[in-house]
């Protein structure tokens, strides 16, 4: 089943990218919080009790409530069988990954890691690369060059304080634009400590980005449990249907985004139209399964931003 009209011309998100940056990212001016579309889309992770991927689901098992009111799902597939009908919607990626002081030792690990995760993209994603301390540093473009990623990464290196909120704020930014499924991957070992955005503005601006926050806390050391940025973390990834990964050892980083690059392919494609007109607020969605003993993740909603008059 193809979607028809508006719903494929969302579920496309053929949107043009944002402006490339290289240079340290500087304070977002203010933002509207909100797209403007006739159409909702999500994606949905259902697993069962044992944590594996859920298969063979159709529209019928599924019901959308958009503020407790049912909605008609218009679009529904699972990602494996788009693929196959040859309606892969490609990945817009970006990861975030902390160079602060802390990171000294522990560095060599996340670069292994980051660059296996960039290894395991398929034709048609585009990444692009993050680094912060006390600034925020990206890859310049979006884009599938694996060389060009991987020298970035190869290249990162640890000093400074950490602006953890300040990084995922440009991320946010820079991915929401992008055409496909959007996700955020986040590592940090330290609580925030040179951000000029606050957490509470963070979480707002992921909650109207249509992009999948996955988050990824180690602590950095004996004694500084009480900086840990596990409770943040875990947070944002609720609030758009990600997952939140706390390895108690830096060795099993790669572990951890082998989970999340594989997670990134199993998953449920869903549209609706609202039945309500947009009013600016934020609606809450609820995704339903009539499937016992699942568990189902999807962005907690999104804010109806009514559509300004053309001149």
């Amino acid at each position: 089943m193809r979607p028809p009209g508006r719903a494929a011309a969302a579920l496309a998100l053929l949107l043009a990218p944002a402006a490339a940056a290289q240079a340290p990212a500087p304070t977002p001016t203010p933002l509207t919080l909100g797209i403007e579309v006739d159409v909702v889309s999500l994606t949905a992770v259902i697993h069962d009790k044992a944590g594996r991927f859920v298969k063979g689901l159709g529209p019928g098992d599924v019901t959308v409530l958009e503020d407790g009111v049912r909605q008609e799902v218009t679009y529904f597939r699972e990602a494996s069988a788009a693929a196959e009908a040859g309606e892969r919607i490609p990945l817009s990626v970006v990861l975030v990954l902390d160079t602060s002081g802390s990171m000294g030792r522990n560095l060599s690990f996340l670069q292994e890691a980051a660059s296996s995760f960039l290894a395991k993209l398929e034709p048609g994603d585009r990444a692009l690369v993050v680094q912060f301390n006390e600034t925020v540093k990206s890859s310049a473009d979006f884009t599938d060059d694996l060389d060009r990623l991987e020298n970035f990464v190869d290249s990162l290196q640890s000093w400074g304080a950490t602006s953890l909120f300040d990084a995922i704020q440009y991320a946010l930014v820079r991915v929401r634009d992008e055409p496909g499924r959007k996700a955020v991957i986040v590592f940090s070992d330290g609580a925030d400590t040179s951000s000029q955005a606050g957490e509470d503005d963070v979480v707002a601006l992921a909650r109207a980005v249509e992009a999948t926050v996955y988050s990824v806390g180690i602590r950095s050391g004996a004694g500084l449990q009480a900086r840990s940025p596990r409770g943040f973390l875990r947070k944002i990834a609720r609030e758009t249907g990600g997952e939140f990964f706390f390895p108690e050892r830096i060795g099993d980083l790669l572990k951890t985004f082998a989970a999340i690059s594989a997670e990134l392919k199993a998953h449920y494609l869903l549209a609706y139209s609202p039945t309500k007109p947009p009013d600016s607020l934020f609606r809450e969605i609820t995704l339903k399964v009539a499937r016992p003993d699942v568990e189902v993740r999807v962005r907690k909603g999104y804010f109806a931003v009514r559509k300004r008059p053309r001149n």
